[in-house]
């Protein structure tokens, strides 16, 4: 089973205070639970084929970097959670005026065994809207 989901929504920040919040040393600082652990650099720098985890047990996931322009508001990364699925994160953020930033978010999953699947086929794109709607606010009261 294979599905994709995209959404966007509005930060109030300005492109270059926005766009590292969506790298995974930025999400630490506002998204409940992210505590990476960086293989590759071990500093946490987003670079591609940057190498960290995220979870444990089924939901363990490995990442890496796939795209990193911060010159154009972009990155890409793939994660893999070996027990469940595969996605490849795709990131943009385009400035909004001077003082907001729209970012789209995209997930293309792809299922790897019967949990995944089911994770997959419980997520519809409404689920996966009301997610990401949640992010301006938890980076507000972050920032």
């Amino acid at each position: 089973m294979r599905k994709d989901y995209s959404h966007e929504i509005t930060v109030g920040l300005p492109l270059a205070e926005a766009f590292p919040l969506f790298t995974p040393k930025g999400e630490e600082d506002w998204v409940p639970d992210w505590v990476p652990t960086y293989l590759r650099p071990e500093t946490g720098e987003t670079c591609e084929e940057m190498i960290f985890t995220t979870g444990e047990g089924d939901e363990k996931t490995f990442w890496t970097c796939l795209k990193w322009r911060p010159e154009e508001g972009h990155v890409r990364y793939f994660r893999l959670t070996p027990a469940s699925r595969v996605a490849i994160v795709d990131v943009r953020c385009m400035p909004v005026g001077d003082a907001a930033t729209r970012v789209t978010v995209g997930y293309e999953m792809q299922a790897l065994t019967d949990a995944g699947r089911d994770y997959i086929a419980a997520m519809s794109d409404g689920d996966f809207a009301s997610m990401i709607d949640q992010w301006p606010e938890l980076i507000s009261a972050a920032v």
